[in-house]
């Protein structure tokens, strides 16, 4: 009978607090669930003209939340894209100037190119008594004449094309406020940069925000992690990947599933949320236990019991 006792006791222990001859071991903690939350803020300044969510929505990545009036940089890209338009109109006409310089320079070369054929055909006749030198004086001054006018022409398209240049740079002026008026008008528009639920709203229609002001918070609610600590004794008993059961005082009946995701490298002192003094100061490592909540059980701060299994 003593012995019968004995073995009673013995798998009693075992099972309450694990044995150390292989058989599997159960570490218990307690904490508060948590998810990932997304603090989404306005990159505009202006009132806001709407806001089309409220708490406890559930929301998906692109969706709109919000609106900033942006009706001040409407019309600044109007009036730039005015400046654009007169911008073409002036372009057009330095063209049109340019290639009638271009044809004048053509015809100057043309013109210089066969007075100086002519002149210094007279200037060998001259030579041989056959030309008079007023002839040839003539001749050099229609040639001089001829060289200044393709001089000028070559300036005048020079100053065309160095025209043409500036409207270029200017239109690439333009051109990049537009984009940086566009981008600035998009950015009026607040949108869900995750999937998940609107668990804290904190503006309203009608007020006046500015870049980074916080508008809601979003949180995925689909998965949700539990955080406890352990000792240095258990921490190689605790693998990632390892099983847990987690209990909830809402469900006492039910037992959920998770996995431990990730454990802390680095030792720290056990948090000020631990009842006992005690327990305070000792050095304990934390471990994080994943959960499916895709049936929305778990809460944001509710608190859990979780039993580690290890082997």
């Amino acid at each position: 009978m003593n012995k019968l006792c004995q073995l009673l006791v013995t798998v009693t222990i075992c099972l309450l607090y694990g044995c150390s001859n292989g058989i599997e071991q159960s570490f218990t903690g307690s904490g508060t669930f948590e998810a990932t939350e997304v603090l989404v803020s306005t990159q505009s300044n202006g009132e806001i003209k709407s806001i089309v969510f409220k708490e406890g929505d559930r929301v998906t990545k692109g969706q709109l939340l919000a609106e900033i009036d942006a009706e001040n940089l409407h019309l600044q890209r109007d009036v730039t894209a005015a400046g654009l338009d007169e911008l073409s109109w002036n372009e057009k006409a330095v063209e049109r100037e340019t290639a009638a310089a271009l044809e004048a320079v053509n015809q100057a070369k043309a013109t210089l190119a066969n007075l100086r054929k002519t002149r210094d055909r007279i200037a060998n006749l001259f030579e041989q008594g056959a030309a008079t030198r007023d002839r040839l004086d003539k001749a050099e001054t229609e040639f001089s004449v001829a060289l200044s006018r393709l001089k000028a022409s070559e300036s005048r398209l020079d100053g065309l094309r160095a025209k043409q240049g500036s409207i270029k740079a200017g239109r690439e002026t333009i051109n990049a406020r537009l984009r940086l008026l566009d981008y600035q008008i998009s950015k009026s528009a607040v949108i869900a940069p995750a999937d998940g639920v609107i668990i804290e709203k904190f503006a309203e229609q009608g007020e006046l925000a500015n870049v980074g002001t916080p508008i809601c918070t979003i949180a995925d609610l689909s998965s949700m992690w539990l955080t406890i600590y352990v000792g240095e004794e258990m921490l190689g008993k605790i693998l990632v990947g390892s099983e847990a059961t987690i209990h909830v005082d809402s469900h006492p009946n039910q037992t959920y599933e998770g996995r431990v995701s990730w454990i802390s490298r680095e030792a720290e002192f056990t948090p000020i949320n631990v009842q006992t003094r005690e327990s305070r100061v000792d050095l304990v490592y934390a471990v994080k236990i994943t959960v499916d909540n895709r049936e929305g059980i778990f809460k944001i701060g509710m608190p859990a019991d979780a039993h580690i299994i290890s082997e």
